[in-house]
């Protein structure tokens, strides 16, 4: 079987401690889990989803946990609502989280107009991964938001040596960033999804992602895909 991939044209981010030990591929939101970080840990992949892409596209290779810092709060200063849209209600069981158009207004503002980021949802699923293998052509991460109520995809790690995917770990509302999209990646995975997430590397299988969406209006539009269009 001949694997063929679509990926990012430069190693993706990695953030460092203040050892400069490298402690992410991508940020992890697990990390801002005290009182100043506002639920960041808790609903906070939105965020991390975008300053992640952000620093890429800007041609940030290392990026500083401390420096990070300073970046999530600057999404809470230009989103004005943020802190809002993270506390948690009723016994901490419910928060909104951050949405698109949030993540849309912030991209937008930060890249100062030299990209148009927008919201695929109103245009639902089809040709996703055309779209998606596109954006990576370009070299622009493809911010992922994954949703379905009261269902779950599973998210894949590769063991190198017998060049399986072993599910790893579940969800059923995460914001990601895809950076490889990988063609006959096993016999049982045709088509796998390279992602960034927590701080690590996973894998989506997209037929599982196709099933896990189908029959439901409301993933159609809350599971999609971030477009990023380099302006003229």
């Amino acid at each position: 079987m001949s694997m063929k991939s679509t990926n990012l044209k430069r190693p993706y981010i990695n953030i460092i401690n203040e050892k400069g030990a490298i402690i992410g591929n991508g940020s992890n939101q697990g990390w801002f889990s005290s009182a100043p970080w506002f639920n960041v840990s808790g609903q906070g992949c939105g965020i991390i989803s975008s300053v992640d892409a952000c620093n890429y596209i800007e041609g940030k290779r290392i990026v500083s946990k401390s420096q990070y810092e300073i970046q999530i709060n600057d999404f809470a200063r230009i989103i004005v609502f943020t802190k809002l849209f993270m506390h948690e209600f009723f016994f901490k069981k419910y928060a909104i989280g951050i949405t698109p158009n949030q993540i849309c207004r912030f991209m937008n503002r930060r890249l100062k107009g030299q990209y148009k980021v927008s919201y695929n949802g109103r245009f639902g699923h089809a040709d996703l991964l055309d779209k998606i293998e596109s954006q990576l052509n370009n070299d622009l991460p493809v911010i992922w938001s994954l949703y379905r109520p009261r269902k779950k995809i599973t998210l894949y790690t590769f063991k190198s040596v017998t060049r399986e995917y072993i599910p790893a770990i579940s969800t059923n509302s995460h914001y990601v960033n895809a950076i490889a999209v990988i063609h006959d990646a096993a016999p049982n995975h045709p088509t796998m999804i390279k992602i960034s997430s927590w701080g690590k590397i996973y894998y989506i299988d997209f037929d599982e992602y196709l099933k896990y969406t189908e029959g439901s209006i409301i993933s159609a539009v809350c599971s999609n895909i971030f477009l990023i269009k380099k302006l003229q």
